[in-house]
C-alpha cells in the first residue's frame, strides 16, 4: 500500500477518536459549567473540573497517537510510485485546509494579544502558547505534505521521461 494511502487511513483513525474525546469532554464540562453558573456547585470547582478535563484529554490524545503508531507503523521504505490524480487532489485539498486553519489560528493569536490589555495575563499566555503550538504543528504538516507533493511531481516527471 502506498504511503499516501497509509497517511489517510491513519488520519481517519486519529480524527474519529479525537472527535469522541472532544464530545466526551464537552459532555462533562457542559453540566459542570451549568451547575456552577446556577449555584448548584461552588464556583471554585469549575477551574478544577476544567483542569481535570484538560489533563484527561491530553492523556487520551497521547494514547490515541500511540495506538495509531502501533496500528499504522510508518513505512521505512520510500514510496517510488507516483500518486494517482485522486490522491494528489486529496493532498492538495488537505494542504489548503491546513493553510486556512493556520490563518485562523494566526488571527486568534493576534486577537488574543490585542485583548491582552484587559489584564488577564494567565489566560492570555496560556491561549497564546496553545495557539502557537497548534500553528507550529499545522505549519509542520503543511511543509511535510508539500514536500510529499513535490517528491511525487519529481517522480511523475521521471516516469514521464522514461
Amino acid at each position: 500500500m502506498s504511503e499516501a494511502a497509509d497517511y489517510f487511513k491513519r488520519e481517519r483513525y486519529i480524527t474519529r477518536r479525537l472527535s469522541l474525546v472532544v464530545l466526551a469532554a464537552t459532555a462533562v464540562l457542559l453540566p459542570v459549567t451549568l451547575a456552577a453558573s446556577s449555584g448548584h456547585i461552588p464556583l471554585v470547582s469549575l477551574p478544577l473540573a476544567i483542569a481535570g478535563v484538560v489533563v484527561a484529554v491530553v492523556f487520551m490524545v497521547l494514547l490515541i497517537l500511540r495506538a495509531a503508531n502501533n496500528r499504522f507503523p510508518r513505512s521505512t521504505t520510500p514510496d517510488h510510485l507516483p500518486m494517482d490524480k485522486i490522491t494528489r487532489r486529496k493532498l492538495r485539498r488537505r494542504v489548503l485546509i491546513l493553510e486556512i486553519l493556520a490563518a485562523v489560528y494566526a488571527f486568534v493569536l493576534i486577537s488574543t494579544v490585542a485583548h491582552a490589555h484587559l489584564g488577564q495575563w494567565p489566560g492570555v499566555l496560556c491561549t497564546a502558547a496553545v495557539v502557537l503550538l497548534m500553528d507550529f504543528a499545522l505549519i509542520k504538516a503543511i511543509l511535510r505534505l508539500r514536500s510529499k507533493l513535490k517528491e511525487d511531481s519529481a517522480l511523475d516527471a521521471g516516469h514521464a521521461v522514461e
